[in-house]
């Protein structure tokens, strides 16, 4: 009896230890930032501050109706891969089956997101990490749905806030509405004279809709290209050659894919 007591002792010890040293309460961040975002929203993600049981996922993320309701078939269930590799970093794709005008799932159940109405993104403190520690804090964003974006992204209506040569001064480029996140770190990048990446830093301008570089060296006095990729995404997921929900409806081909500039002297 006494072998048992203190094996149970032991055990009670080693759990109350690993207990202590899970890390203090933390919360989520959620994208888009956006209080107002469009009927058709393709994405919404949660960026966690420790890796994650990756077969949690979807259970510990919520989406809400105004009366605080979880809304059931809205995202579209993949267990493992929507992680990021780090599990970190969780994707949450709304139903594209609900999103697209003519599919059964939309004709029948309609867009998750209904204009005018407010819902809320959830992530409970409950949520645990790869180790077994509950995250600590509720994370929540509220937004306000806006009529669908229909509209492709059209680079040539951005507008430049340029930089002096000379200097590191920031470029900020004004992309007159919010964009993917994710797109926006990887879908954009500044090309020098020579036609080479410059290296830099980015950083995103409230509600994603606004993107800027900041280069490592000093800018020169000579022509720079902002180099577009084909994929570039705003938060509907449409491109700037094509709508997601029409795919086989390109927009016009004359697009450009290169955003000319000279800082100034």
């Amino acid at each position: 009896m006494i072998r048992c007591a203190g094996s149970f002792l032991a055990i009670l010890l080693s759990a109350n230890s690993a207990f202590a040293a899970c890390p203090g309460p933390e919360r989520v961040d959620i994208y888009p930032t956006g209080d107002l975002l469009p009927e058709n929203l393709l994405r919404i993600y949660a960026y966690y501050p420790r890796p994650m049981m990756v077969d949690q996922g979807l259970n510990h993320v919520r989406l809400l109706d105004e009366a605080g309701t979880p809304i059931s078939d809205v995202f579209l269930v993949n267990r493992e891969n929507l992680w990021s590799p780090n599990r970190q970093r969780l994707t949450m794709i709304l139903d594209p089956g609900r999103v697209k005008t003519g599919l059964k799932a939309h004709d029948r159940l309609g867009r998750a997101l209904v204009v005018g109405r407010t819902y809320t993104v959830e992530v409970p403190g409950a949520a645990l990490d790869a180790d077994g520690c509950p995250l600590g804090a509720d994370t929540s964003h509220r937004f306000t749905v806006e009529p669908a974006d229909t509209t492709p992204p059209d680079p040539a209506r951005w507008t430049l806030n340029m930089p002096k040569s000379g200097s590191t001064q920031s470029l900020i480029v004004d992309l007159g509405s919010a964009h993917d996140h994710l797109s926006l770190a990887f879908r954009l990048r500044v090309l020098g004279p020579d036609g080479t990446a410059l290296p830099g830093s980015i950083a995103l301008g409230e509600n994603e809709a606004s993107w800027q570089f900041t280069p490592r060296t000093p800018w020169v006095l000579a022509r720079h290209e902002i180099a577009i990729e084909d994929s570039l995404e705003e938060l509907a997921g449409n491109r700037p050659v094509g709508l997601f929900d029409r795919p086989f409806c390109t927009v016009e081909e004359s697009w450009k894919n290169r955003f000319p500039f000279v800082p100034e002297p």
